[in-house]
């Protein structure tokens, strides 16, 4: 175990006098936070690392831009903090997709001596260690150097910059084609974009959800994300991750249940409790406020076999318009399952129960024949007929 540390020159009467605090999900003031590892090191005569990263949930990493732009002011900030604590060790943490992120950035970290991890904090192994966000970081580093951050990091239409957290989410979103908003880790409607700021978005940025995309589906997409980067160790995280998107593809495959509401809110209700770091604790909430919020679109789904959306191809059927085919063939010949049955001249026909609603068909139909259509189906050929030869009656 580590010896005790001793400080060094750090000055807490600016840092405690801003009130500056980290972000994300645990926002509290950064020299409370300081003080609070500091006084129990001293009590365990242990050292504290200093580690640096994005909430381990936060999987838009809006904030990374900060460090693309600015990596001097993340570093100056992680070493702030280790001067603040007298600490031996720093670690910056990255996402493991940002490859190119990481190898702009090792050779100015082993500079510093600040060790360069990827993947999630494991908050378990740093339980008596400090822990500050990207943002946070960068913030600190402008205090120490003389300038008070004016405003709080949000990253809107691609660009990240400073806005005052108590701006609308309403004013810097294009919320004319949107049904809804993706506040990081739930989902708000656009009656609450009215007064949710962006100062309430955890993880930097908010993004509309159009019309044109399907609530389940989204949601299904995000809890099979949050699975991929979970440490499973967590035993709720894992098994309860794993339950909620296997409710959300039923109900996008057309066997949804009306009780997956109620079993989804028991789920979310033990991974609040009953697990340690972000992902657990927050990435159930996709799956809540979808629930919750947009009770209409999955009655659509689970009553009434509808994607209101058009997104999800079990409720839906692709058919041949038999008064307009010409008898090509192109179809044909890009159907991976050959589902498509037809000869030169003769109207074509696609067997339901056998395709997979990919759509290639549709791509290639230059007399655009082939429809994607969910509800009854027109009246079409049971069996080959000539091009032209077809009556609807």
């Amino acid at each position: 175990m580590p010896g005790r540390c001793d400080m060094s020159a750090f000055d807490w009467n600016k840092v405690e006098a801003s009130g500056l605090s980290d972000y994300g999900l645990f926002s509290g003031k950064i020299a409370d936070r300081l003080r609070e590892v500091k006084d129990a090191s001293e009590a365990k005569e242990i050292c504290p690392r200093v580690l640096c990263g994005l909430n381990n949930a936060d999987r838009d990493h809006a904030y990374l831009d900060i460090l693309k732009q600015d990596p001097a002011a993340v570093i100056d900030g992680i070493l702030a903090c280790a001067e603040a604590l007298g600490s031996k060790e720093t670690e910056l943490y990255l996402p493991e997709n940002e490859t190119e992120l990481v190898e702009s950035l090792k050779d100015s970290l082993e500079e510093k001596g600040i060790a360069l991890k990827t993947g999630i904090i494991d908050v378990r192994e740093h339980a008596d260690d400090f822990i500050i966000h990207i943002a946070g970081a960068a913030d600190l580093a402008s205090l120490l150097g003389g300038e008070l951050p004016d405003g709080r990091f949000f990253k809107a239409n691609g660009e990240i910059k400073r806005l005052d957290p108590s701006t609308p989410l309403k004013e810097v979103l294009d919320l004319s084609d949107a049904k809804a908003i993706w506040n990081g880790y739930t989902y708000l409607t656009l009656e609450e974009a009215e007064e949710v700021t962006v100062g309430d978005c955890p993880t930097g940025t908010a993004l509309p959800v159009k019309k044109t995309q399907c609530i389940v589906e989204e949601t299904k997409k995000a809890l099979h994300e949050d699975r991929k980067i979970s440490c499973g160790k967590c035993v709720f995280c894992r098994e309860g991750l794993i339950q909620l998107e296997y409710e959300q593809n039923e109900i996008t495959q057309g066997r949804g249940k009306t009780e997956f509401e109620d079993y989804a809110e028991e789920i979310g209700a033990a991974m609040h409790s009953q697990t340690l770091c972000s992902i657990g604790q927050k990435s159930g909430d996709a799956a809540l406020s979808a629930f919750a919020k947009f009770s209409d679109e999955y009655d659509q789904h689970i009553k009434k076999n509808n994607c209101p959306a058009g997104v999800c191809t079990a409720f839906s059927h692709i058919y041949i318009d038999p008064m307009t085919c010409t008898g090509c063939g192109a179809c044909l010949d890009v159907c991976p399952v050959d589902a498509i049955l037809g000869k030169p001249r003769y109207i074509h026909m696609i067997e339901d129960l056998d395709c997979t609603r990919c759509g290639k068909c549709l791509e290639v139909c230059e007399e655009d024949a082939i429809v994607r259509a969910s509800g009854k189906l027109p009246k079409l050929p049971q069996r080959l007929v000539k091009v032209g030869k077809f009556k609807r009656h």
